[in-house]
Parts: structure tokens; C-alpha cells; sequence
């Protein structure tokens, strides 16, 4: 098995850290823009609606764009190391990933 680039742990880790820091941006985001444009979230038995601010709404909704975009950035990243290690490492890491 070839040795493994300096960092590339670290690398991983942080690309998976912001992975779900971009779900949970995407998720919060999208939540605080529907509710500062006015309109209810139903939440299981409760139904929350916080006061109308459409500058918020736009910060939230620009905020939502841009974690949209990188994670699709993240993901793709993320591919090209798997297809690196699958190529060029000659690593099996699509077993190993079904392990």
C-alpha cells in the first residue's frame, strides 16, 4: 500500500468537519430565511412564527445559496480523493468504504 501524503488525515478531517457544518448551515439558514419572510414552520405539534424582517430573509437566503454551493464543492472534492486513491494509490478504498 503506498504511503499516504503528508496530511492527508487532516485533510480528510476537516473536509468531513465541514460537511456537516455546511448541512447544519444549509438546514439553519434555510429555517431562519422562511421564518423572517413570514411565514410559519410547523414543527410537530407546534406551529412557530417569529416577526416579519426581509433584510434578514435576505441574508439568510444568501447565506443558504452559498452553503448550497460549497457543499457541493465539498462533495466533489471528496469524489476526486476517493477516484486519487482508486487511480493513482491503487487503494481499494470503495471496499474498504463498504466495510
Amino acid at each position: 500500500m503506498p504511503e499516504a501524503f503528508f496530511g492527508q488525515n487532516l485533510i480528510a478531517k476537516l473536509n468531513h468537519f465541514a460537511l456537516y457544518v455546511a448541512l447544519l448551515t444549509i438546514t439553519t439558514s434555510g429555517i431562519l430565511k422562511k421564518l423572517f419572510n413570514g411565514e410559519k414552520l410547523n414543527f410537530f405539534i407546534f406551529k412557530l412564527r417569529i416577526e416579519d424582517n426581509f433584510d434578514l430573509a435576505d441574508q439568510f437566503y444568501n447565506v443558504h445559496v452559498i452553503s448550497n454551493y460549497t457543499l457541493i464543492v465539498l462533495i466533489s472534492l471528496h469524489i476526486f480523493a476517493v477516484l486519487f486513491h482508486q487511480i493513482f494509490l491503487k487503494e481499494n478504498i470503495l471496499k474498504r468504504m463498504t466495510r
